[in-house]
This record gives structure tokens, sequence and C-alpha cells, in this order.
């Protein structure tokens, strides 16, 4: 059966500091807005102008009835899952208005003591609602109190934290702590309001938190003119009341307020969405729009919310807006006539006759055709009623409004140069050079002008002119067509560029030579230099050595100044003032002063500046070291970061860190939307020294380590091996690491390559990029601007580079995470460059951008071409766009190739690495004096580039009729100024020729020297068909006779830096005669994997960054002396003890595997499917001597722990056996590839 008990109604009283105005100040505390906000919570029912001073007459009014409280009604309120009933009484001090004094002092008790009485009476009273209901009770709503009875359940204290005049922060507490003396002593419930605290003073909102403490209350920070948190301390102090109630869920004044403000963005986009749709004439009026509007559920939401006044102002800016869009719709189709109707009027320049546009405009009126194309109006245009009539005549005011008049004069401006050009080239005939061009298959360059006058004396043209004017017109002419025809002949060479690069710079380059200009003889553009081949052989010569050399000054352009890197720095040095970087802003976060102590540190060391990647930078520092987290946190949430240092030496102030992060960084699973301050920002945990920690504690360290998974963007920087920093806590290489890891983490690279001599400008390419305002131009780079981008919600750095293909092609150790390559679609020998570039950067972003002047091409099969070669990636995107792409095309939101580059950038790093610098095949990567770090591209000054206007043929390609007409006259009539300098030219060439002789035998070197490093080549591991491996093995010239080692004979490599032989421990030691310990492994491995995995799993490059040659060099000599040598009793770098754990198994006799062993593997691996060799793979390890199989098994377990941290050390499976091969196999002459199964 189910109870008829009534529902609970609590009884609660709001009390706070009252008075008049020299005891509270200018403003009241809030009492009576929050009461009004939460009796009548509705926008339209708020009052913020509640007075406590008030006339006599109304002090004995129904309302007030002689009492100093107001009871302001019953009400009841959902919350949290759960109704609550509430009456509602302000206890208050009315003051007269006459003598601002309180009223009905005498026959009054005090303040504090009306406020702890807990039964109050009072007979008839009417609950209050607003100001305006004083004195005119009967135009409102009467709510009686019931029975006159008003017995106390529990107080609201209602402290206010913001600022206000005349009233001081302690004051205030005073009087709050004598009125809580006072009503604790009634044992009811209290809960303590924050009030108005979207206006909190720190100061106050302190003070309120101490008192709270002091007295343990709980607090409730709310703002009823916001009208955030107001339900939270009635419900709160309901559950206390009654215990039977849960507890509400306590919300903070943010999150309150973020709530609050979502639910009014939620229905104010409804009410836009509303207002859009059923609001769509400009000339709506308010009153009868809203009588329809309040039919509607998504109308009333928004009121209730924001009020009536606001929902007024949104529809009078969507009015106006639809009247905007009004007018410059039909703008735009007015002036879209305009150039038909200046063809229809003024159709050719004789009707113009020479007018400007203020004497042809004044004259359209009287035009017979005026009616069709204008109209007059008698008002304003953009006010009449003609723009919503479906007509598109022109109102002629617009002919004459000075906003719009300039726009309609270069209409007539634009139509008056069409006209000229087009009767300018009726105007234009042919002269004496057109009908020279018409000639073209028969005056070739190099022609005489004496011989051509037989096709050239009956021209009228030609009569008409003098002998001195032919002859310049036609040595004019001939130069042009020379210079024509050498740069299409240029144009073939840089179309067939792959032959040149195909070509070996180690072979005889004059025979390749000639074997090239064989291949181009048959092409017309080779033909037409028939009378120049000693300027068509060099050009060739100089092709070559400009492609095996791709330095500016080699450029064929170069000279012209067309070069795309010259034209780069006369743009730099005449019109931008070179900078240094954008500045770096860190946030420093650390207990106990360590944040100031890091932030002095980084002073101190970026005193002389900070050198970061060749560039020297400004870090800007902001210390985040307080208590309070929440409070200063806020504070700092304008400020952009990019990054933020974490520093810690113990435990206790590795948790605050922890707590740190974890408030303002870490995203719980399943909050995406959960504002985080730090959440964008990349963090870096530096371990800073304390004496009193021991700088091995591996377990703050794996704590460090630990939060950093947890965190994205995240990196340790623990203390350096060998440091040294007397009475400092942090060193500086620790921030430099840190500031180079936060920068690389937002910033990335990309390059837009360009070719030479391509028809576009390279102006609007550079211009935009200067007048963007967040671009700053680097001072380490020929050009490269930092711009600041934003990916989702992060903001990134991009150093955006502009090259020519030569100099990218040249500059390979520079990483880009991406590139724009750009061709013109005009041009042939662009589009073949552009690919030559593609092919060896497979597998990075690329954007190939199609550009012209005007975004237009007549050869549309480059362009198809090129978007086929990108449909063939997945790496490779397509554009086409005019010169200023990277305002129109790249830069545009629609365009995401940027942020695919910087989300792909970790990818990319490895791919770059690959490509440009294949992993080292040799054992370790300490060996560097073997290391080949010379492009493979670079010619080492074998060719000096020849001058091809004075140069002079070589080798056989230039025919004996060639060098006989060195010294012969000019066949065009030049006289001894040609004959000296083809004399000239003939002397030029004897020289080069003696030092290609000279070069001989440096070339035979090269050759040898490739020939002995080719079996040690990296290439990928793919396996290789059985003939590979007889042609291996068969005899050749070169190693007849040689004595090649037996399986079973020990094979000292020629890797080892040092050419000393062991003579001590090492000497003929084999791995079944090493000193073991209790597991059964070598005592100096164990060290070495402890040490390696203790401080050197996330060091990046562990096993292929090499140590310091002397550390390893000592660890040699020692293990050698002592076979019980502990290695961690040297002070050394991590890099260094792996580097030596590699050379100690390199200088072992015999190899893991036996030869025997390894050669059957190959021709296993050859012979056999994959899975039966993995059978015989597994039963050749188990045939293994129990301390090799023991031994290998260990090692092996140990780069598979290497390579698990491959995120951070950057040791991936594939580069790990690279490094290591050599070393525990001992190789005999054999490539990495013959030993795949092995490695594998």
């Amino acid at each position: 059966m189910a109870s008829n008990k009534p529902e609970r109604v609590f009884n609660i009283v709001v009390v706070g500091m009252s008075g008049t105005a020299n005891v509270r100040g200018d403003f009241g505390v809030g009492k009576s807005c929050l009461c009004n906000r939460f009796v009548r919570p509705e926008e339209d029912d708020f009052c913020d102008r509640h007075s406590s001073t008030i006339s006599q007459a109304d002090f004995i009014g129904r309302i007030i009835n002689s009492n100093h409280f107001l009871y302001w009604g019953e009400v009841t309120r959902h919350y949290d899952g759960m109704d609550f009933t509430f009456r509602i009484m302000e206890q208050t001090e009315l003051i007269d208005d006459t003598s601002f004094s309180v009223l009905n002092r005498s026959s009054t008790k005090s303040y504090h003591k009306r406020c702890a009485e807990t039964k109050l009476s009072s007979a008839e009273k009417v609950a209050y609602i607003c100001p305006d209901q004083l004195g005119d009770e009967l135009s409102f709503t009467q709510q009686i109190l019931p029975g006159g009875k008003f017995q106390v359940d529990g107080y609201l204290l209602v402290f206010d934290v913001s600022n206000v005049r005349g009233r001081s922060v302690s004051k205030q507490k005073e009087f709050v702590s004598e009125l809580y003396s006072k009503i604790v002593k009634t044992k009811k419930p209290i809960v303590v309001v924050a009030a108005k605290y979207d206006a909190m003073e720190p100061m106050s909102l302190d003070e309120l938190k101490q008192f709270a403490r002091d007295k343990k209350l709980s607090i409730v920070e709310c703002s009823a003119v916001q009208s955030v948190n107001v339900n939270l301390p009635f419900c709160l102090l309901a559950s206390m009341i009654d215990r039977n109630r849960s507890r509400p869920r306590e919300m903070t004044y943010h999150e309150a307020a973020k709530k609050r403000k979502d639910t009014v963005d939620a229905a104010e986009a409804k009410y836009l969405q509303l207002l859009h749709i059923t609001v769509r004439n400009y000339r709506a009026v308010w009153s009868s729009t809203k009588a329809e509007l309040e039919k509607l559920d998504d109308y009333k939401c928004y009121v209730a919310l924001a009020g009536t006044a606001n929902a007024r102002k949104k529809f009078r800016s969507h009015t106006k807006r639809l009247k905007e869009d009004h007018q410059s719709r039909k703008l735009r189709q007015y002036l879209s006539r305009m150039p038909g109707m200046l063809t229809d009027i003024y159709p050719d320049l004789e009707t113009i006759n020479g007018r400007y546009w203020s004497a042809c405009r004044d004259a359209l009126e009287s035009h017979s055709r005026f009616n069709d194309w204008f109209v007059i109006l008698g008002q304003p245009w953009a006010d009449s009623e003609y723009l919503d009539k479906d007509e598109d005549r022109i109102p002629f005011q617009l002919m004459r409004e000075p906003s719009i008049s300039p726009r309609v004069e270069k209409y007539f401006q634009d139509h008056v140069q069409d006209l000229q050009l087009a009767k300018r080239k009726e105007r234009y005939k042919s002269d004496f050079r057109t009908m020279l061009g018409t000639l073209r298959s028969i005056i070739l360059p190099g022609s005489n002008f004496h011989e051509m006058r037989l096709h050239l004396e009956n021209l009228e043209c030609y009569q008409n002119l003098e002998e001195q004017e032919r002859m310049a017109v036609f040595i004019a002419h001939q130069n042009e067509i020379f210079q024509q025809a050498r740069a299409d002949f240029l144009e073939l060479l840089l179309e067939k560029a792959e032959l040149f690069i195909k070509l070996d710079k180690g072979a005889k380059v004059l025979e390749q030579v000639n074997n090239i200009q064989d291949e181009l003889s048959t092409d017309e553009r080779f033909t037409r230099l028939g009378q120049f081949p000693t300027e068509r052989y060099m050009m060739v010569i100089n092709q070559f050595a400009f492609m095996h050399n791709l330095v500016t000054s080699s450029c064929y352009l170069h000279k012209q100044e067309r070069c795309i890197e010259s034209q780069i720095r006369d743009y730099i040095g005449t019109k931008l003032q070179r900078c240094n970087s954008l500045p770096i802003k860190l946030l420093l976060l650390g207990t106990d002063g360590l944040a100031v102590e890091l932030a002095k540190e980084i002073r101190e060391l970026t005193k002389g500046g900070f050198q970061l990647n060749e560039s020297q930078v400004e870090i800007e520092t902001e210390i985040l070291d307080v208590k309070n987290l929440t409070t200063d946190i806020d504070q700092q949430r304008n400020f952009h970061f990019d990054g933020c240092i974490c520093a810690f030496t113990s435990l206790q102030s590795f948790e605050y860190i922890k707590t740190t992060l974890e408030k303002t960084k870490i995203v719980e699973e399943g909050n995406d939307d959960e504002p985080r301050v730090l959440r964008n920002i990349p963090v870096s945990l530096i371990f800073g020294r304390d004496l009193s920690i021991p700088e091995s504690d591996s377990a703050l360290r794996d704590e460090a380590q630990r939060l950093a998974e947890r965190i994205a963007d995240s990196t340790v920087v623990d203390l350096p091996e060998d440091g040294v920093s007397p009475g400092r806590k942090f060193f500086p290489s620790q921030i430099q690491s840190s500031v180079q890891t936060l920068h690389e983490m937002s910033t990335f690279r990309v390059a837009v390559v360009m070719m030479c001599g391509d028809g576009y400008s390279l102006e609007p390419t550079l211009s935009y990029l200067m007048k963007e305002h967040n671009c700053q131009v680097k001072s380490s780079c020929e050009f490269c601007v930092v711009m600041g981008m934003t990916f989702g919600g992060r903001k990134q750095k991009m150093e955006l580079e502009v090259v020519s293909y030569h100099q990218a092609l040249l500059n390979r150790k520079t990483t880009h995470h991406g590139y724009v390559l750009c061709y013109s679609p005009d041009r042939n020998a662009s589009f073949q460059m552009m690919k030559i570039f593609l092919a060896k950067t497979t597998g990075i972003p690329t954007m190939i951008m199609a550009l012209s002047d005007d975004g237009y091409s007549s050869n549309t099969g480059l362009i198809t071409e090129g978007q086929g070669i990108a449909e063939k990636s997945d790496s490779v995107n397509f554009m086409k766009a005019r010169s200023n792409f990277l305002q129109s095309s790249l830069m545009s939101s629609k365009n995401h190739f940027f942020e695919d580059v910087f989300k792909r950038r970790k990818a990319t790093e490895k791919t770059h690495q690959d490509l440009f610098f294949p992993p080292c095949t040799t054992p370790t990567s300490d060996d560097e004096e073997f290391s080949d770090s010379t492009p493979d591209n670079e010619l080492e000054g074998s060719f000096e580039f020849l001058n091809t206007s004075d140069t002079a043929s070589l080798g056989s390609s230039a025919s004996r009729d060639d060098e006989a007409s060195i010294t012969e006259g000019s066949s065009i009539g030049e006289g001894n100024e040609i004959s000296r300098k083809k004399h000239k030219m003939h002397k030029r060439r004897q020289q080069i020729e003696k030092k290609l002789v000279d070069r001989k035998e440096k070339e035979k070197f090269l050759q040898s020297l490739e020939q002995l490093m080719a079996p040690f080549k990296y290439s990928s591991m793919r396996r290789r068909s059985s003939s590979r491996f007889d042609r291996s093995r068969e005899t050749t010239p070169d190693n007849k006779g040689s004595k090649r080692p037996s399986n079973d004979e020990p094979h000292r490599k020629w890797w080892f830096k040092t050419t000393r032989k062991p003579k001590g421990f090492l000497k003929g030691v084999v791995i079944e005669d090493l000193v073991v310990g209790p597991s059964g492994i070598p005592v100096f491995v164990e060290q070495c994997v402890a040490l390696i995995e203790e401080k050197g799993l996330t060091i990046e490059g562990i096993y292929r960054k090499p140590g310091k040659a002397a550390d390893v060099e000592n660890v040699i000599l020692r293990i050698d002396k002592d076979p019980d040598f502990q290695i961690g009793t040297l002070s050394m770098n991590i890099h260094a003890v792996a580097s030596s754990f590699k050379k100690y198994f390199g200088a072992l006799h015999g190899p893991f595997i036996p030869y025997k062993v390894q050669n059957d593997l190959i021709k296993k691996y050859i012979d056999l499917p994959q899975s039966d060799f993995l059978i015989h793979l597994k039963a050749c390890i188990d045939n293994l001597s129990p301390k090799r199989y023991t031994l290998l098994k260990y090692l092996l377990q140990h780069l598979r722990r290497i390579i698990d941290k491959e995120e951070f050390n950057k040791m991936t499976k594939d580069n790990v056996p690279i490094c290591w091969w050599l070393c525990p196999l001992h190789p005999q002459n054999q490539s990495i590839i013959d030993l795949n199964p092995v490695i594998d």
C-alpha cells in the first residue's frame, strides 16, 4: 500500500552581511539575488536591483509586514535525480529611505541574534517578488506564508567574494564570523555560499576558504547573475538536513559555468536555426514574429535561459544579415551585366572616341538602348523595393555611387584595352623580321647573310631597307634564333636528364658523352646547331658535370640570373629583413623552488643566445610553482606554450608533477571533450640532481618513464652519464636536450622545390610568405620561413623552404617531412626533373604542383601524366594551380596536405634515413673512418664548369671539318673578331684534354675502391636466385690466384679501427673458453647488457650511433688483460658501452655460427621452401654447443628488448641486424644479402 505521507518541505534561511552602507559597503552580498534566481530562475523574472532601503509605508505593508525578514515563497526543484521542496526566508536589515537608519530599531533585536532565531512568525505575510511589488501588491501573484509561521531547518551563509567599495575583506569576515558564532548554536546545518563568483577576487576567496576550513563547512561557488550553481547550495543543505537523502553531486564553479554555457549555446543554436527557417524576409517585424515564435518550444527554451531582450537582439542581427546578403547578391548580379552593356553600347573605339569614363557615363542616358540596360530609381537603391523585384536592369545610381564607381570604371578600362588590343592585332603586319621567321627551314643558326640574299631580295620589305639596316636586322635575328636553338637544345638535354644520371662518373667520361650525342642526333633540336658543333659538344659536357655536381654556380641559368637560387637571394637581399627564429615559449612546472631554479639555469644558459639547429633562438619561460594548481593554471589558460618542462629531484617533487599533469594534460578515456590546459602541449620530464637521492635511483626513473608513457608527446631527460656541474641541479645538456626535443615535437619541415627557368613567376610565392604576419625568416637557411599552423587544437611550427631541384638533390642531409614538387605543364624538361626527384623521395609525402601564372595550360598531356603518377602512390598528391598556390591552394582550409605531412612526420624521418642514409653495414657504428659521407652525385671536382660561349670541341665527337672551321673566318661576316675568339677556344680545348689525361690514375683508384666496397654495400633484403650465388663463386680475372681463407680458418676483419691484434685474454679465445657467471653467460656480456638496458633502452640510436673511439679502445685493452674486468668502474657514455659490447664479439676467435653451418644455411635458404628451411634452421641452432646456444639465446632476447623500445631508440627490426650482423658472424667477404637466412 503506497504511503500518503506528504513530501517534506525544507525551511531554509539565507543570511549574510547586512546593514547600512557604512556596514555593508556600496552593495549587498547578494542574498536577495540568490533567492530571486532560485525561486524564479527564468531570465525575464530575474531582478538584480534589490534594495534594502525602503519607505516606512512599504515597511508596514503585507510584504514586509514590519519584519526584517523576507519570505520568498515555496518552490520545488529537481536536482541530480531528486526532488526537493523549499520555503525560503531571507534575514536582512531594512533601512529607512529618509533617515537612512534601521527601521523600527528600538523594538528590533540585532541582526546576529535575529538570524539565530529558529522560529519565525508573521501573520498574513506575502511572498516577496521584486522591488516593483512594494506598494502595488495586487498587481502581482500573492503567496501567503502558511500559518504565518516558519520553523528553520538550515542556514545558507552568503559570503561575497567580489571586491566592493566601502567593504574590506576582513570586515566581512569579522561580520560573518560573529554571525556564524550565533547560528551555530542552533545546531542547524550550515552551507557557505561563495556569492558573485563571476567577479571573484582571489583574496576574498582565500579568506573564505580559510574560514570554511577552520569551521569545517562546505563551500558552494555560485553566481546568481550568471545563474551558475544556484540550486546546488539549497539541495546540498537539504541533504544535510534529511540524512536519508543522498548527497547531490557537487560541481565547481567552472564546471557549472561550462555546463550552463553549453546549455545556453545549445538553446541559442536552436533558436538561430529557428530564425533561419522561419524568418526569410529581411523586412520582418519583431512584434508579429514574436507572436509566432512564442508557440514554439525552442524559442521558449532560449527566452527562459537568455531572456526576451537577447532574443530580440538576435532577431535584429538576423534580419540585418539577410538584408546585407540580399544587397550583395543583387549588386553582383548588376555588375555582372557591365561587360555585356559596354559591348552593346560601345562596340568599338570609334564610338568611344577617346573619351574618359565620366564622359561616356553621361552619354549613356541619351543612348537609344539605355532603358534596356538601366533603370532610374527615386530613392537609394539599397533601400528601394526594386531590390525585391525579379528584374536585372542596373540601377543607374550605381554608376555614380562613390563606393561602386571605381569598379565600374575598371570594367570600362578593361573594355577599352580589349578594343585597343584587337585593333593593334589588325594593324601589325609582316615586317622584315617576320619574313625571316617564315624562312625558318632555310635560315638556320650560323647562316651567312650574303648566301641568304637570293631568298630575300624580292621581298618588298627588304627592298625598302638600307643595307646597314638589313644587316642589323639579320644579325639580331641570327642571335635570336641561335639563342633559341641553344635554349631548345638545352631543354632537350634537360628532358634527357635521366641519361646523364645513369652515367658512371668513374668510367670513361668522353666515351659516354659521345654515346649520348649519338642518341640525341636524331632530334631536330640537335641538328639545328649543326653550324656550332663545339658549342653543342660543350653543352653536353657541362650538362654531365652539372648533373653530377649539383651546385648553384654550375646551374645552366646561373649567369642569366634565372636560377631559382639566384632569384631567392636577390629577393631576400632587396625586400626582406632576415631575423632569428620564432621565440620558444616554455611553461616550467616544479615544486619547492625547482621551477624557479630551472628558470634561472635557462636564463644563465641563454645569456649569449641559445643555439638550436644552427640558429639563435630566444626562450621565454613562465613559471607555475604554487600549491593552488587550479587557480594558477586557469590564469595561464590563454597563454600559448611550445612546450612544458617538468622538473623533479625526488619522489615528493615527482608526485607534484604527476598530480599537476593529471589535472592539466591527461584526459581520461571517454572524456575527450574535457578541457585540459596542457592537453596539446608536449612535455619533457627532467630529472635534477639531489645529493640526498642516489643518481641510480631506478624506482624514480621507472615512475617517470611510466608517466611519460601515459602522456602523448612526452619524454624523460635523465642526468648525464659523466656530467659535472657543481652547485647545480640541472645540467646544460639536459636543458639543451629538453628544448631540442620539445622543438622537434612541434616542428616539421616542408620543401617547395622548383625548376630553374620555368615560365611561372616566383615572386607571388615569396611575397605571400612575407605578407603573412605569422611568418619569420630563418637566419640559418638560404630561404626558409617558420610559420605557425594549428592542427587538431595544437599549435605547430612549420619550416617552409623554397629551393631549386639541383639544390634539393644536393642537400640530402636535411630531413624534410614533405615535398611540394612544382613543374610547368608547358615544359617537358621541368616534368622530367620532377620525376627524377620524385623517384629519389619514394615514400615521403609529396604534393605535385602543375604551375602556371594563369592556371591554364595547353599541354594537357603532362598534366594527365602527373595525375597518373600521383594515383599510383599513396604518398603522392597532385594539384593544378597558379604561381600564388601557397595562398590560393596549399594554405587553404580545404587542403590537408600539411596536416597529413605533420601526422606522418615520424614515419617520414625513418623513410628519409633509409632513402638517403642507408644503414651502415660495418660491424660497429664507431668505425667512422670507413663511412662515406660524400653524396653519390658529387663529382669531387672532376670537371670544371666550362663557359659555353668560348669553349672548344673535345675528343672524337668533333670532326676534322669542325677543327678546321676553328681557324676559318666567320661565315656570317664577323671577320677577325670571331677568328680570334675561336683561336682562344682551341687553346682552351688543349688545356682541358690535359686535365682529363691527368685524372686517369685517380679514376682507376676510384674504380678499384668501388669494387672493393661492392660486397658490403647495403641493399634491400630480398632473396636472390641461385644463379646469383653461383656467379659470386665464379673465378674472375680479378680474383685469380687470390687466396681465400678456408671455412674453418679464423678471419680477422678489415673494419676494426685499430690494427692491433689481441695479445692478451682475447687472443685465440673461442666462445667455449669464455669465463661465465652463475647464469652461464660471460661476465662481461652480462655487465654490458645490464648497463645498456638500464640506461640505454630509450636512447636514440643506441647501437647505431658511435661511442668515443678512445673509450672503446680502452675497454678492449682492459678486457684483453683481465677477463674479470668490470666495465661499470669506468666513467663513459652509454654509446661507448654499446660499441665496446659489439667489438668484443668481433674480436673473439671464430663466429657464433661456424662457417660450414653458415654456408649450409645459405644453400638451404635457396633450395628449400620457407617452411622446410625454418625446420632446418632450428635443427642447426639446436646442434650448437651448450655455451653457444645459451649465449646466442641471451643476446637475441636482449636485442628483442631493444627493438621493443623502437619508439624511443629508433632501433627497428630492420636496422638492428644491419648494426649487428658482422659482429657475431665474422663473414668471409660476404654481403649482408648473402647472409639473410642467418640474420633472419
